[in-house]
Order: C-alpha cells, then structure tokens, then sequence
C-alpha cells in the first residue's frame, strides 16, 4: 500500500470499497489523539484502584487482579492507538481544532446546548427525583420530559403527543421496577 502511515489503517476498508478521504483521515487522527490519552489516563486510574483491593491468600484470588489485567491491557491498547495517532498528523490537527475558532463554534453550536440540557436533566433525575419520591414517579418524569424535549412521540390517529410520552414512560417504568423486583429481586429506590 502506498502513502503515509495513516493508509495503513484504512487498507482494511480501501480494500473492501470504502474510501476516506484525507480530511477524515486527519480528523480520525486528531479524534483518536484525544481518545487515546483519556484511555491512558483511564487505565492507569483502573490499575491504581484495582491494586489497592483487599486480597486474601494471593492476589490473584483477590477482587483486583481481574481489574488489573483489563487495565493493563487497556493501557497497552491506549499507547498504540497514541502512537498511530501521532505518526497520522493527530498532534497537528488537534492544534488545529482546539483552535479558538473551532471552540467557539462548538460552544455555540445547538447541538452542544442539547447535550448539555439532556446532562442537566439526568443530573436532576440522579439527584434531585430519585430517592426522593418513588422509583416509578421519578423515572416517569424524566422518561416524559426527555421524549418532550428532544420531540421523540409524533401525533398519532387517537392519541396526541403528549399523552404517548405519557403513556411509554409510565409503563417503561412500571416494567422496569417489577422485572428489577420480580427476576432479580433488586429493590429499587
């Protein structure tokens, strides 16, 4: 295959028809920069945590050996995608979209705003409704104030909007609290 390393990770769909072009294949890189160096950060938090379990005999009877294996592989999965990012002209592009420019953009982009309303509206489910009132209340209003906000339920021939969203988070949640209690004897808040 010829051209730069960053071919070498799209051979695989070059081959079976798909073509990137090398805008997004850049932007791959840069993406796959900032993934990797979370991931890294992520799985040394994992080993950390997980050798600091209790063990009793040896530790590989303990509760964090099996974490520490999936965090070292983690990490080792994490320098390599780093690694290809970087020879990909990841550094570059990443400069480039944590331009001032990009920022702003994507601070002022409606979808950014949705995000963070959907964020702000699970923190006051987490938070705020459960615990507070009952399991099925709780997921009822939060079930029925996402379909309402993102526009999920359309009018249908009998019922309008509102009472579908209504009608599907209340028995979602109903559902949801006995199958907890009934088959896995989970007691919900």
């Amino acid at each position: 295959m010829r051209g730069n390393a960053g071919d070498v990770l799209f051979y695989k769909r070059e081959r079976e028809g798909v073509t990137l072009e090398p805008d997004k294949k850049k932007g791959l890189a840069a993406k796959d920069l900032a993934f990797s160096i979370v991931l890294i950060i992520f799985s040394i938090y994992i080993i950390v945590t997980s050798l600091g379990l209790k063990y009793f005999n040896t530790f590989i009877d303990g509760a964090g050996f099996f974490p520490l294996i999936i965090g070292c592989v983690m990490l080792v999965l994490g320098i390599v995608l780093l690694y290809v990012a970087v020879r990909c002209g990841g550094v570059k592009e990443l400069k480039k979209s944590l331009s001032n420019e990009s920022v702003t953009s994507f601070v002022k982009s409606d979808k950014t705003l949705r995000v963070i309303i959907l964020i702000a509206m699970m923190v006051i489910y987490m938070y705020v409704l459960v615990g507070r009132i009952h399991f099925i209340l709780a997921t009822s209003i939060y079930i029925f104030a996402n379909y309402l906000y993102l526009g999920a339920c359309q009018k249908g021939k009998f019922l309008p909007a509102w009472l579908k969203a209504i009608l599907i988070s209340v028995i979602a949640s109903v559902a949801t609290y006995y199958m907890m209690k009934l088959f896995l004897g989970i007691t919900l808040p």
